[in-house]
């Protein structure tokens, strides 16, 4: 009896190491999205002419009928909608890291379990896929963004003043605005001085502060457009400003001027994948719009996509 007890301990001290083992071995965390990012909101709400190729070619690998990606499309949507409450819903600073995760945990929990119903059989192989594209299109963009910025004569080495970012969107006070993750900039543009520290105020000092928006898939733009909110996701990384500029980026300094942390945390995993608060980053926004400059744009209702961003206007 003894003897026969030693084996099965012995057994399952092999099977955890062995299993222990192929976690090392395997893909990590970084290799698979799904339950981390918003994977069907990213594929099917970004307006890319690329990720849009990505979502026909998703279709066709396995055999997907319309009702299947439609329902897909619809619980992007609901990634989306909720984490963007979750982010703009209260004072970021009042908001706990532990909380935030735990509610994006559920919800991405919530989602994995639809996806299970509504892709039946294919499940295993829609995950295998989303691997695959992940690892794809994070090595597709990072060129992507090089080989624009090159083309409009920028380096990302260079005095930084029009940048390519992903932009989401978000409801704001106002109709006509945007979020960008410096909180001083909102607070200088609604007069909130005391929530200035004395020693950085003369570099708020002369608002508004307005940016200038384009789109070249429609090839629209909107000019002028306050930054009355902070984020997506940081309210300390003004990005387009250089360390050691004259008014340096307060965070992360680390990063190459213009990548916003959000994106070097959702492509690289830069800072555990996560914002300056400890929340797990779910998509790599640098900039939120409100719909209604998002529709000025060419954009339809909650859709994503990279635009270029004028800083100019910024301290």
């Amino acid at each position: 009896m003894k003897k026969n007890l030693k084996c099965v301990v012995s057994l399952v001290i092999i099977l955890i190491i062995f299993f222990s083992l192929s976690v090392k071995v395997g893909e990590s965390a970084s290799d698979d999205p799904w339950g981390q990012k918003e994977v069907l909101n990213y594929l099917f709400w970004t307006a890319d002419p690329k990720i849009e190729q990505d979502v026909i070619k998703l279709q066709k690998d396995l055999r997907l009928d319309d009702a299947t990606m439609e329902k897909l499309k619809e619980l992007g949507l609901e990634e989306r909608l909720i984490i963007g409450e979750l982010d703009h819903g209260e004072a970021l600073e009042s908001v706990s890291a532990n909380n935030f995760n735990n509610k994006v945990e559920a919800l991405f929990a919530n989602i994995d379990s639809e996806t299970r119903k509504v892709l039946g059989s294919k499940y295993d192989d829609f995950r295998k896929w989303i691997r695959k594209w992940w690892k794809d299109e994070n090595e597709y963009r990072k060129k992507w963004i090089e080989e624009k910025m090159q083309e409009q004569g920028y380096s990302i080495l260079s005095d930084y003043y029009r940048g390519l970012v992903f932009a989401t969107q978000y409801n704001g006070h106002t109709s006509s605005e945007v979020a960008l993750p410096d909180k001083y900039v909102k607070f200088a543009n609604i007069g909130w001085w005391d929530d200035i520290p004395s020693a950085i105020r003369p570099r708020y000092s002369n608002p508004p502060y307005t940016v200038n928006v384009y789109y070249d898939v429609t090839g629209k733009s909107v000019l002028n457009v306050k930054v009355l909110d902070a984020g997506p996701w940081n309210i300390d990384d003004n990005y387009w400003d250089s360390a050691n500029g004259s008014n340096p980026r307060r965070l992360f300094r680390d990063l190459p001027l213009g990548e916003p942390e959000a994106q070097a945390a959702y492509q690289q995993g830069y800072n555990g994948g996560k914002d300056q608060f400890g929340r797990t980053v779910s998509n790599p926004a640098g900039i939120d719009l409100t719909p209604y400059i998002a529709s000025r744009l060419g954009l339809g209702y909650m859709q994503n996509d990279w635009i270029w961003v004028n800083f100019s206007r910024l301290p």
